[in-house]
């Protein structure tokens, strides 16, 4: 059971930014008050409180190739990372959900019915599956202030096949793509 979901975890971090499979953005906000200009450092918030189980080791692992292409990015926007004083601190978080695959039923299926005049028939959502999507959130805080300047999620089905780090940069690059605070 821990092996199944450590393997769902590296799966959504993972599968979330293939690019073969399709992902969205779901959520992206940022402060229009901030002054982008401002901000040159940034560093991570600590994620190692985490205790060690195979769950939390792959997690880790995982989480690790994620910073990894969010600090390349930063590093390509003009930041530099500190872990004095940052001007910006990141937070990632990953969720994964078991989600139900439905179709709407057609009148072409419905049943022959000869009899009493107020049968009725309706168009319902039937489940035809079962798939686990995953959400990778990155909160940038203005550390100062402490105040949320970026809120962005990305969402995607999971796949059960390993990805590579080449293929979590595109996918981190593509995100950052969206990013309020540009440089250069």
């Amino acid at each position: 059971m821990k092996n199944q979901l450590g393997i769902s975890i590296v799966c959504l971090l993972l599968g979330l930014l293939t690019s073969c499979s399709s992902y969205r953005i779901t959520r992206n906000q940022s402060d229009n008050t901030a002054t982008w200009s401002d901000y040159r450092t940034y560093a991570f918030l600590d994620t190692t409180r985490l205790s060690d189980s195979p769950r939390t080791i792959t997690y880790r692992t995982a989480m690790e190739q994620l910073k990894q292409a969010v600090a390349a990015e930063f590093r390509n926007l003009g930041y530099q990372p500190t872990k004095d004083n940052p001007d910006l601190l990141v937070n990632l978080g990953a969720v994964v959900q078991e989600r139900t695959q439905t179709r709407t039923t057609t009148i072409q299926e419905a049943p022959r019915y000869i009899g009493q005049r107020r049968y009725h028939w309706q168009s319902q959502e039937v489940p035809v599956g079962t798939y686990e999507e995953g959400t990778v959130n990155l909160h940038v805080v203005d550390a100062q202030k402490n105040a949320l300047v970026w809120d962005v999620a990305l969402s995607s089905v999971l796949n059960r096949q390993g990805l590579s780090s080449e293929q979590i940069n595109k996918a981190v690059a593509k995100l950052f793509e969206k990013f309020p605070g540009q440089q250069k």
